[in-house]
């Protein structure tokens, strides 16, 4: 009944500034698809075939043959074997020599509410899932349920299949925006998800930090780009100073939170220390994850994802980083910011 409270609220709503929705064309095999229904499909047949397009061959010669007859029934153990001789996981088990074993425990009603809390209403979630907003204003009453949940995910070592199911943004990148090449997925999952994965994260965090080489700059908190470039200026400095020579390769990883390859990360966490139990749940969370592309009211059909974690999670960004790390090792007689090329038979070591 108050005209000044009624406008307030209202005009938002009918801002010029406000995008009610977005247009995508795509023009493939000279023909131009402009319909949300046709465009959907075609970037998600892209995002779904990208990292099979790259070419990257698998190093078999790096892998532990296993008989039929000695294969071991768990499939961890089955991957733990496989990958027992891989260059990655020697060196792991070299530096770190991690007698601690790490598993994850389970929580109390207090973080679960801390989770909640934290969550920003203003981020979308997956279509009919629950809105963030009420989550948050509802959180004595979802907190309780959820804890129950998450530790019961915990002491089964599984990760719920619903929330596994990403909802594909597909973000314009730069270049031609006909062109499906230039567009790169964002996934936007359901809100629950990001309060299991946050719990994970943080004890999974924990451990492994003390094995993160200080030279990772990337997805860390109090670290950034600048700390590498200012450490690289500085050694450049001291050297030109001293008469000598310096320089750099750079190196731009294609697809690299998608072609992940699961079975090594795998293999990694149990060269850093966790436990069988540990290593289940991150298989549940990276195994059986299905994703559609949304556009505007459009969606996709539902495509599987074979290898990779999902941009746009809580977990992905973490464990990157610890694919990655290892590589710093290999480059003893280097700074360890210096980035190196990645060659051909590079790749093959990484995969």
């Amino acid at each position: 009944m108050d005209n000044k409270t009624f406008w307030k609220n209202v005009k938002p709503l009918f801002s010029d500034k406000m995008v009610i929705g977005k247009k995508i064309t795509i023009v493939q095999n000279k023909e131009i698809f402009t319909k949300d229904e046709e465009v959907v499909e075609l970037l998600n047949a892209f995002f779904r075939d990208a990292v099979d397009s790259l070419d990257i061959p698998t190093n078999t010669d790096l892998l532990n043959n296993i008989s039929s007859d000695n294969k071991p029934h768990d499939p961890i153990d089955e991957i733990i074997e496989e990958f027992s001789s891989h260059p990655s996981i020697l060196m792991i088990n070299e530096k770190t020599n991690n007698n601690n074993v790490f598993d994850f425990t389970e929580v109390d009603l207090k973080s679960i509410e801390t989770e909640i809390s934290k969550l920003d209403p203003k981020k979308s979630t997956t279509f009919k899932s629950i809105p963030t907003k009420i989550i948050k204003e509802t959180k004595n009453i979802c907190a309780p349920i959820l804890h129950n949940l998450v530790n019961s995910s915990i002491r089964n070592s599984t990760f719920p299949d619903k929330l596994k199911l990403p909802d594909v943004a597909p973000v314009f990148k730069k270049g031609d925006p006909l062109n499906v090449k230039n567009y790169r997925p964002v996934s936007v999952l359901p809100a629950v998800s990001k309060i299991y994965e946050r719990i994970i994260q943080e004890q999974l965090f924990h451990h492994i930090e003390s094995h993160l080489s200080n030279y990772m700059c990337g997805y860390r908190k109090g670290y950034s780009a600048q700390h590498a470039l200012v450490l690289l200026i500085e050694k450049w400095r001291e050297i030109l100073d001293k008469k000598g020579y310096a320089g750099a390769i750079l190196m731009d990883l294609s697809k690299a939170f998608d072609t992940i390859n699961h079975k090594l990360l795998i293999a990694k966490l149990h060269a850093y220390g966790f436990s069988k139990s540990a290593l289940k749940l991150i298989k549940s969370y990276l195994s059986n994850r299905w994703q559609r592309t949304k556009i505007n009211t459009s969606f996709s059909s539902w495509t599987e994802l074979s290898q990779g974690v999902p941009q746009g999670s809580v977990l992905g960004p973490l464990l990157f980083n610890i694919y990655l790390n290892d590589l710093f090792w290999f480059t003893e007689h280097t700074d360890g910011c210096t980035l190196q090329m990645i060659t051909p038979s590079m790749l093959q070591t990484l995969y």
